[in-house]
Formats: C-alpha cells, structure tokens, sequence
C-alpha cells in the first residue's frame, strides 16, 4: 500500500512540473484585448430639447489618444483618453454629431440628431427668473375656446400647439388592466360614448368608446393613454401631469416620463409631501409640481436636486366685474394668502396662478379672457409667470395687451 502511494505522488509531481502544465498558484490568463467603442446616448436619428445635454461615451482606447468631437457647427471639444463628451445645443434642427481619434484606433463615427425647438425646463425657469415680465400660459384639459374639440385629445394638443401654448395639463388614472390614461374625471360618463369607474374597466373597454367634444357630442376620437399623449407633445409642447388626488401610481407616472426620455419637459403635479417624497425617488431628476403650502414647499425643494425646476400653484378667485356678474364665480375656491404665496417665492419656486374659477351650468368654462382679468391677477399675485386656464389663445392674447411678455414671440 505504500509503494502505491508513493508512485502515485510521484506520478502527480511529474505531471505539474511537464511543460504543459501549469501549477494553479502560478501566474494569471493573460488580458483579454477590448475593442475600443463610441456610443451616443441618443442614438442615431434620435432627439433632445434646447439645452438638453449629448453624450458622447468613448471606451477601451489608450490614455493617449486624442479624441476630437465635433457637434454640428457649434462646438468641437476634444479630450485624451476614454470619458464622456457632452454638449447641450442652442440651436434647433438637424444636427451631425461625429467623432475622430488620433491614432484612429476607431473608425470615424457621427450620427444625425433632431434637436426640438422646445427649451428645457431648466432652461425656460432660467428666463423666467431673468424677465419677470414673462408670463406662460398653461391650458387646463389641453382646451380651447373650439368646443368641438374634445379634452385631452389629440385634436386638443394640436390646437394648444397651434395657439403658441406653454403647457398642456392633464389628469391621470389607471384602469383595471393597469394601464394609465388621460382623463379629468375618474369615470368615462361625461367624457365618452360610455359608462363606468376607470379603475374598474379595462383599456379595451375605454377604447371601444368615443370621446364627446365640450358640447357633449359624439367625436371620432379615443381617450388616449399617457404614452400616446406624452407621444404627441414630445418635443412640441411642455406637459403638466395632474396626480393630486388621483389613483395613478405616482412612481409609475414618473418612471413613465423618465422612460419616454421627457424628464426635461413634464412636470409632476403632486398634492401632498408624501407624493412629492415618492416622485423624486421614483426619478430624483424629475421637475415636481406642487400647492404652495409650507409643508409641500420645503418636501418640494429639500427633495429635489441641482436643475430641478421648483414651480408651485396657487389658487385664485376674481374680483374683476365681468367674472362675478355672470354669477358664476365658483366661492368654495378661496384664494391663496398673499404670505403664503410670498414664502413659497422666497423659497426659490416659480409662480402659477390657477385662473380656472369659473363654472357653467354644463360644468364647462368660459370662452374668453380679458386684459382686466390679467391685470387682477398680477395685482393679486405680482409674482405670477404661469396663468392656468381654459382659453389659452385668449389668455396669451391678454397678456400680449396688457404689456406681458409671452414665449415665441
């Protein structure tokens, strides 16, 4: 038994010491060689906002190598080694994005990218801080003064855009199949052809009705769901998403934004510190929308990080003439104290100003708004950049009269 033992030892030895073999202790595989790569984060024929960073990713090249970037005819940079290039372009339009290496250890590389003639929201807050002569206009449901056109629709989108529209809002709910879509109300009787809760009927079901336009007649258009809404205003229109008291998920909203890349073009309106809380860890870039209360203020700008926009709303009843002597003037909306709004401003937010006061017997609003209307409001609130209403057209026309300044003009 021994003499087995030692031949087998012996026998191992001889193995590990042949020149095929080596000890396990000795020596790693060599590298594995990288093949040096260049990406885009847009990609080729994507699109950003006015001001919204391209990123150029350079990988696995040598720590000498120059790398020449050159987007459009704006700016060229140039760095050595791997890293990250970034530009945010001031102009719209087509641009060719393209990358050169000296060595060329990769092949020339460009891509053609669609910058939006829409700002960023980081960037439009930067110019409303700069004018405060500088009003928006914001259109509750995406409506007009056109009642054939139904809320939230895609005729109602196109026609914000058509007026020169900041900001269209809307609401948010989730169906029984988990899809969200676009409705003020949290059931499809005014809106639609049909009957029912949103939370108990299914996207299939929604979709087999129509919507009426604000004359309750039948359209030929669908309720739409957030990703064909957020579709239709990329890179056209700003959008406000209205989940205050409603039953969508505020992180799925957020993470829906996040994933259609329109971080820099939707706020999220949330009603309370909690939402606030949940929609900034659900994406900590996104820009939040909030009331102006103390406790919702400090969530808002505590939570939020560097180029967030912090915007707030207040609520407004007025007191010109022709809003009270229709008897229409809705009294449970009281307007918001001068010191809290004061606070809210002091704390670093944007101002806008719910002007939506006004209800019909059909519980539709006003077709008009005045330069006496405007001048209230300012009076009211003089640090007011954002008036929320129905009839954008008229709204921006006002402003334009009263000595305002609105955008695209």
């Amino acid at each position: 038994m021994k003499t087995n033992f030692i031949l087998t030892l012996a026998a191992a030895l001889a193995l590990l010491s042949s020149p095929g073999c080596k000890k396990p202790d000795e020596g790693v595989l060599p590298p594995v060689s990288k093949t040096p790569a260049v990406t885009c984060v847009q990609g080729e024929a994507g699109s950003v906002l006015r001001g919204e960073a391209v990123q150029v990713n350079i990988t696995n090249i040598a720590e000498t190598t120059e790398v020449t970037v050159k987007f459009g005819k704006e700016k060229t940079l140039t760095q050595k080694g791997p890293g990250i290039v970034s530009y945010a372009f001031t102009t719209e339009g087509l641009k060719t994005v393209s990358v050169t290496m000296e060595p060329a250890e990769v092949a020339k590389t460009s891509w053609k990218i669609t910058v939006e003639k829409l700002e960023t929201l980081q960037s439009l807050a930067q110019r409303l801080r700069l004018d405060p002569k500088l009003c928006l206009v914001m259109c509750h449901r995406a409506n007009s003064s056109d009642w054939t056109i139904p809320e939230n629709s895609l005729p109602a989108i196109e026609k914000c855009v058509a007026d020169k529209i900041d900001i269209v809002e809307n609401d948010v709910y989730t169906t029984k199949d988990g899809f969200l879509v676009v409705s003020h109300d949290g059931n499809i009787n005014r809106e639609t052809t049909g009957s029912g809760e949103i939370k108990n009927l299914t996207l299939a079901q929604i979709k087999s009705v129509n919507l009426k336009d604000r004359n309750g007649k039948a359209t030929e258009y669908k309720m739409l769901t957030l990703d064909e809404y957020l579709d239709a205003c990329k890179g056209r229109i700003y959008v406000n998403i209205d989940i205050g008291d409603r039953i969508a998920s505020v992180t799925e909203v957020v993470q829906t934004v996040a994933r259609k890349g329109m971080t820099q073009q939707v706020l999220v309106y949330c009603n309370t510190d909690a939402k606030i809380k949940e929609a900034f860890k659900a994406d900590p870039d996104c820009n939040v929308y909030c009331y102006v209360t103390g406790s919702q203020v400090s969530a808002l700008v505590s939570g939020g990080k560097e180029g967030c926009v912090y915007w707030t709303q207040c609520g407004y009843n007025p007191t010109v003439p022709e809003a009270s002597a229709s008897g229409s003037v809705d009294s449970s909306k009281k307007p918001t104290s001068a010191s809290t709004v004061a606070s809210a401003v002091a704390a670093g937010t944007l101002l806008s100003v719910n002007a939506i006061y006004t209800l019909n017997t059909s519980g539709f609003y006003p077709r008009n708004f005045t330069v006496a209307q405007v001048n209230d409001i300012m009076k009211t609130f003089p640090a007011c950049q954002c008036i929320h209403v129905d009839t954008g057209a008229e709204c921006r026309k006002a402003l334009k009269d009263a000595g305002y300044h609105v955008t695209g003009e």
